[in-house]
């Protein structure tokens, strides 16, 4: 159904989309920003903008390729519209129509043929162009390629190993993998170092940034630990008074005498540091807070002045320990970022071998390049000469390194040569409020800041900039968006929303105005002390079926069922004609934070109740049991041994096994599980042995993708996967043979290093969630940019977890400053006021994460949660959501619901129990899909004519191929044969010692007489003026040729060899065979016979040319013509 635009925001559309003036558009969720910045590109070409000269920058390849899709889509649309049509539709775009209008068809054309293309990409793959066009400038190498994931993760282990070997040698790298080792678990070491291998750029001069810390953290140069120790002791009350203040202290009360015990200890040890601690804790509590009273009254009647004193003590300790934290802070991080820098070190040096730049490299070494003194201005004049228009989409994405290059790019468009006559623009479109990737980098100031700096210098430049609001959504009912406003209408939900507090409210109006929307609220399910299962072979972490998690689940799983079910008069509306009809499965997204013991459960309960799921919507390849079943296998194959990996297999789908056929072979077997299974008389026990049989074999020398190709095709593997594990195991497999590929390519091809890869490796792999009709359960952050007709909000009930981060970037100081504090309880104030700042984003993003999720409903959205023992946090999204809608929600009771009611804003969308149902439509795969296909019969090998023709030199092709040198007259053919091919493009007074040293290395056995009487033959061979055309820097050598030769009157023979030199001469081929014996009266009828095939097959490639073969003998030497009729005759007798 086509509802009409409001005037309002058709002039907000097209003041966006105006080609002339540079804007910023702030846009509400399911505003139209795809089709905003699609109008935009389309005025910008009718404009007569060229195509190469505008840039439209997104951060998905999936949004670059929607875009495209819609602009070309837009453009295919017009070549063929009748006038009026075309007019009108150039109208709706805000521009206005050409006087020629086949201007306008020829767009698409013009963007298609474009030299590049239309440029619409993600912003990495526009700075790997910029790089490959400018890889001297950049210091990148001039045909590098982008690591993907595996490939990265791989080099970066390598780096860590090599680091970690380096420092048995190296004693100040040693010293700091110590001090970082003391401060760390296995699990957090790799964290730590991949924290601090992100601050790359501070790393590349790691004894600067070292340099520039004390400063930043407030350091005197006397300060160091031992002098801050000693003053801790010795300075106020000094450390040999401490006993006769402990006796003081036992004559009070009991609190007394336990800080006099607290004062003993530290006097046991002092004045060595083994005693701060134990003296620390006489005035901190637990927390580190200062206690208030060091000692009760009743120590003021026997030493009036101690209470006192000992106060006083505590306040001069107070800022010693921060001082002493904040030099053990320096101290480690100083370690960390040594160790880090050269491990940082080892990986730019493992990528430069490779050729290869990471995607952060992608970023950072292009913002280097567009901001660099030098450089920078030369590279920005030679692009600035092709790009007059930037458009930037989800620009609230944006990280802070992204913005700097998108400010250097548009440097020029209002300053210098670049403010030219013709317009020049800038455009952004975004949303703060859904600025949800700040691990990524992103934040509302970065993108508040930046739309104030780009208005600055368009209006400097006396240029207009326009920022528009975009409020009518598209996507959501009335209901839904009122909703929306209401939560956030208070300060406490609304507290980071917007990077500037004093924003107001959110104020959101729907296009789908006559669609009445719903939101309900399920009271949440609270947690209670269940007894231990007496089942003790269950999983730790699976919940029970009486779990707060399961039993949401399964209420959700419920609810879904009865909307699809054939009866139910539950019904949303279509899209397209806007009618009621009934609710399909792919009308419902259910989002939670994160991927968590619920999110299983609410998978299971779906699949449970026969509701079609998509399953996870991003998959950990290591850890997903399809693959981890393939990994077993492929232990089986090369490990007989290996009785748990076979344990593994057998109960896969991949066998289908279960525990009885294991308690019928593992318990009392005299050796191996293996042999146990081998020797079962069993059918099926039989017919797996077999199976595992043919999987050794194929593991003999396979490469991995071979192997598990035969796997999954044609033992069925892929199969027996889909059929237990669902759609969802098919990418997961897809994904792992991507992965057996791509290392193919890069690594020698071995099964064994492979799946080692496999399981060491973090791998995590976005699936499309939007190709099928089923329930999506994804995470909130994976669902930015999708919408579903009902959304599920079950994970209500829980705050953020406090940030994990523990390095910090402080704040306030020129150039890169960090600290390293893994612990809260030994905080340093500065590192205190950070971690206070970053849980304070957290807090601010997780509030944007609501509004997020609250906008991804069409017509219903169902708030529901669980908690456990608990009580439930203060300020979760539940809160927010029931206090913003509490006045305005109606009770409505439900005996199916936790408490027996619900509470209800809005109404949902019925029908007539006569309402037509859409059944999913299925059918029997027929049994060809699956079969095998037959083993067709081998053809026989084709013929090698140099050795089926009796082999030239005395050669034949399988010894040259082995490397076979059973003879000297063998190792003299293949010296000289190898010498003709590698010395000509090498200079002419520079052959004879190149083929001196070639000889040495490969003959070290031959005279100095023989070497010199080789090369000389050589040489004349290659001075052979008439020889010259086959030795031109165009020409080939050992040039490889398969062919089916037809021959008059007899069937086509098949032939597979190689050519010693090829040249291209003119309107000639020449083709050369090298013969190093001396020419004789007769040439041999196998020699010719010989170019005959291969001047025949040469042929086929150069129709249009006329083929003349050669031999070129060298112990001449001489070049030998063979003339056409004789090949013609040769080729007749085959």
């Amino acid at each position: 159904m086509r509802y009409p635009i409001p005037a309002q925001t058709q002039t907000n559309q097209r003041r966006a989309s105006d080609p002339d003036v540079s804007a910023w558009v702030s846009a509400h969720a399911g505003s139209g920003k795809t089709h905003v910045l699609t109008q935009r590109v389309v005025r910008l070409l009718l404009a007569g903008v060229a195509p190469s000269r505008l840039i439209c920058l997104t951060f998905t390849k999936a949004a670059a390729a929607n875009m495209s899709a819609r602009v070309f889509g837009m453009l295919a649309g017009w070549t063929l519209a009748d006038d009026e049509t075309l007019r009108a539709k150039i109208e709706e775009t805000g521009a206005k129509p050409p006087k020629d209008l086949n201007d306008a068809r020829k767009l698409f054309a013009a963007a298609v043929e474009t030299p590049g293309g239309l440029k619409i990409q993600t912003i990495h793959a526009f700075c790997e162009r910029v790089l490959h066009l400018f890889p001297f400038e950049a210091n990148v190498p001039a045909e590098f390629r982008a690591a993907e994931d595996l490939e990265r993760a791989e080099l970066l282990a390598l780096a860590r190993r090599e680091t970690l070997a380096a420092a048995a040698s190296d004693a100040i790298l040693g010293a700091a993998l110590a001090r970082v080792a003391e401060e760390t678990s296995e699990g957090g070491f790799e964290t730590i170092l991949n924290a601090a291998l992100a601050q790359r750029e501070a790393l590349e001069d790691v004894e600067t940034l070292i340099a520039r810390l004390p400063t930043a953290l407030e350091l005197s140069s006397d300060d160091d630990e031992a002098s801050i120790l000693r003053a801790i002791v010795e300075d106020g009350i000094h450390w040999s008074e401490w006993r006769a203040i402990a006796d003081t202290l036992g004559g009070g009360s009991a609190n007394d005498k336990k800080q006099a015990l607290k004062l003993r200890q530290a006097a046991e040890h002092a004045p060595d540091s083994a005693c701060i601690e134990d003296y620390f804790s006489l005035f901190f509590t637990q927390k580190g807070a200062p206690l208030e009273r060091v000692a009760t009254n009743n120590i003021a009647k026997i030493a009036p002045d101690l209470p006192r004193k000992l106060i006083e003590e505590g306040q001069r300790l107070l800022a010693l320990r921060d001082k002493l934290r904040v030099v053990r802070t320096l101290d480690r991080t100083v370690a960390l970022l040594r160790l880090a820098a050269a491990c940082l070190q080892r990986y730019e040096a493992l990528k430069r071998a490779r050729g290869v730049l990471d995607f952060d490299d992608l970023i950072e070494r292009t913002r280097a390049l567009l901001t660099r003194e030098g450089a920078a201005a030369w590279t920005l004049y030679k692009l600035d000469r092709g790009v007059d228009h930037i458009l930037v989409d989800e620009a609230q994405d944006t990280s802070e390194a992204q913005w700097a290059i998108l400010e250097a790019l548009a440097s020029e468009f209002t300053s210098g040569a670049g403010a030219r006559l013709q317009r020049r623009t800038f455009f952004a479109v975004g949303d703060e409020k859904q600025s949800i990737f700040s691990f990524q980098g992103a934040s509302p100031q970065s993108f508040g800041r930046m739309r104030n700096l780009f208005r600055a210098r368009v209006e400097a430049a006396d240029q207009t900039f326009d920022p528009v609001p975009l409020e009518l959504s598209f996507r959501s009912a009335r209901n839904i968006l009122d909703a929306v406003d209401l939560v956030f209408s208070s300060p406490e939900a609304r507290k980071g929303l917007n990077a500037d507090p004093q924003e107001p409210p959110p104020r959101h109006s729907a296009l789908k105005h006559d669609i009445p929307g719903m939101v309900e609220i399920w009271e949440p399910i609270a947690g209670s002390k269940q007894p231990d299962p007496a089942e003790w072979t269950l999983p730790l972490d699976l919940p029970r079926e009486t779990s707060p998690p399961a039993e949401l689940a399964e209420r959700i799983a419920a609810k879904i069922k009865s909307f699809i079910s054939p009866s139910s008069r539950e019904r949303v509306h279509d899209s397209q004609s806007g009618a009621l009809r009934a609710i399909r499965p792919g009308d419902v997204m259910i989002l939670v934070r994160r991927r968590d013991a619920f999110f299983e459960a609410m998978v299971r309960a779906l699949k449970a109740k026969e509701v079609p799921v998509a399953g996870a919507d991003r998959l950990e390849i290591a850890s997903h049991i399809a693959v981890m079943d393939l990994v077993a296998a492929s232990r089986v194959a090369l490990a007989p041994q290996d009785d748990y990996a076979l344990a593994c297999v057998l109960k896969s789908p991949l066998i289908g096994l279960d525990d009885s056929d294991l308690i019928d072979l593992a318990p009392h077997r005299p050796g191996s599980l293996d042999a146990a299974l081998r020797a079962s008389p069993e059918s099926r026990h039989a017919h797996a042995a077999k199976k595992i049989s043919r999987w050794r074999t194929w593991a003999d020398g396979a490469r991995p993708f071979e192997f598990f190709s035969r796997l999954l095709g044609q033992d069925g593997g892929r199969r027996a996967f889909l059929a237990r594990l669902g759609a969802e195991a098919g990418d997961a497999i897809d994904e792992f043979m991507s992965l057996a590929l791509e290392y193919e390519r890069g690594e020698a091809p071995s099964l064994a290093a492979f799946i080692h890869e496999v399981e060491t490796l973090d791998l995590t792999v976005k699936r499309d969630m939007e190709s099928a009709d089923v329930v999506r359960v994804m995470t909130v952050h994976a669902a930015k940019g999708l919408e579903a007709k009902i959304v599920f909000l079950p994970d209500t009930c829980a705050l953020p977890p406090a940030s994990r981060n523990t390095l910090f970037t402080l704040p306030g100081h020129a150039g890169a400053a960090l600290a390293w504090s893994p612990r809260k309880d030994e905080d340093a104030s500065v590192a205190t006021a950070c971690r206070e700042k970053a849980n304070e984003d957290i807090g601010d993003e997780y509030r944007r994460l609501l509004y997020v999720a609250l906008t991804r409903a069409e017509e219903r959205l169902y708030v529901c949660g669980h908690y456990g023992l608990r009580t439930r946090p203060a300020g979760c999204w539940y809160d927010l959501v029931v206090a913003g809608l509490d006045e305005a929600l109606a009770d409505i009771e439900d005996e199916t619901a936790p408490g027996g009611r619900i509470r209800r804003f809005g109404a949902p969308s019925v029908g007539d129990e006569s309402a037509p149902f859409s059944h999913a439509q299925t059918m029997t795969a027929p049994d060809w899909l699956f079969a095998q296909i037959a083993h067709e019969r081998e053809a026989a090998p084709p013929l090698r004519p140099s050795s089926a023709l009796s082999g030239a030199d005395g050669i034949e092709e399988p010894m040259r191929a082995a490397g076979a040198m059973t003879s000297a007259g063998v190792m003299r053919g293949l010296l000289v044969h190898q010498l003709l091919q590698s010395l000509p493009p090498i200079a002419e007074e520079q052959r004879a010692a190149a083929a001196q040293r070639y000889l040495r290395a490969q003959a070290p056995g031959m005279s100095l007489d023989a070497c010199a009487a080789l090369t000389q033959e050589v040489l004349n061979a290659l001075a052979l003026a008439e020889a010259a055309p086959l030795f031109a820097t165009s020409s080939r050598a050992e040039v490889t040729i398969a062919a089916r030769i037809p021959l008059s009157g007899k069937s086509p023979i098949e032939i597979a060899g190689r050519i010693d030199r090829l040249a291209e001469v003119g309107a000639e081929v020449w083709i050369a065979d090298f013969k190093t014996g001396a020419p004789p009266e007769k040439t041999p009828p196998s020699y010719v016979a010989q170019l005959a095939l291969y001047g025949a097959a040469v042929r086929e490639l150069y129709a249009d040319r006329k083929v003349r073969a050669f031999i070129l003998w060298t112990a001449t030497p001489r070049l030998q013509e063979i003339p056409a009729t004789s090949m013609e005759i040769a080729l007749a007798e085959l």
